[in-house]
C-alpha cells in the first residue's frame, strides 16, 4: 500500500471555487453557491463553509439575491496559490516534527535538512503560482 502527501479536501475544493470565479473576474459576473456546486465541488452546505474564510480575509464578497452569489474581489493574478492554501489550511508541513520546535529525538533526526528542503521548494513554488494560473 502507498501513502500519498495529501491537500485537504476543503483546500482542493475551494481552489476549484477560486478557480471557476477567476473565469468570471472582469466581468462583474457573481457565481452562485449551487452554480459552483454543481461544477464538482461539494454541497452547498459544505461550500458555504469554505467560502468563510475567503470573505473574512477579503479575497471574495457575496451578494444575495437575484444575480447574487460570490466573486472575487482582486485580480487573479495577484492571489498566490500559497495565500489560499495559508487561509484554508492554516500553517503547512510535510511531516509532523515540522510543526514543532525542535526534533523529539534526543540526538536530532538526519532527515529534517531534506523535509525542510522540501518544504521551502513547495512553499516557493506556491508562493509563485497565482489563481490566473489554474484558472
Amino acid at each position: 500500500m502507498s501513502s500519498l502527501f495529501r491537500v485537504s479536501r476543503r483546500c482542493h475544493d475551494g481552489l476549484v471555487f477560486l478557480g471557476l470565479l477567476a473565469e468570471r473576474y472582469g466581468s462583474g459576473a457573481f457565481l452562485t453557491v449551487p452554480q459552483a456546486a454543481s461544477s464538482s465541488l461539494s454541497g452547498a452546505g459544505y461550500l458555504e463553509q469554505i467560502v468563510g474564510p475567503l470573505r473574512e480575509a477579503g479575497m471574495v464578497e457575496a451578494r444575495r439575491g437575484p444575480g447574487g452569489g460570490y466573486r472575487l474581489t482582486r485580480d487573479p493574478r495577484t492571489i498566490t496559490i500559497g495565500e489560499i492554501v495559508r487561509l484554508l489550511e492554516g500553517p503547512t508541513a510535510l511531516v509532523e516534527c515540522q510543526a514543532r520546535e525542535g526534533c523529539p529525538q534526543k540526538r536530532g533526526c538526519g532527515s529534517r535538512k531534506m523535509w525542510n528542503t522540501l518544504q521551502g521548494r513547495i512553499n516557493e513554488t506556491l508562493g509563485t503560482m497565482t489563481l490566473a494560473e489554474i484558472a
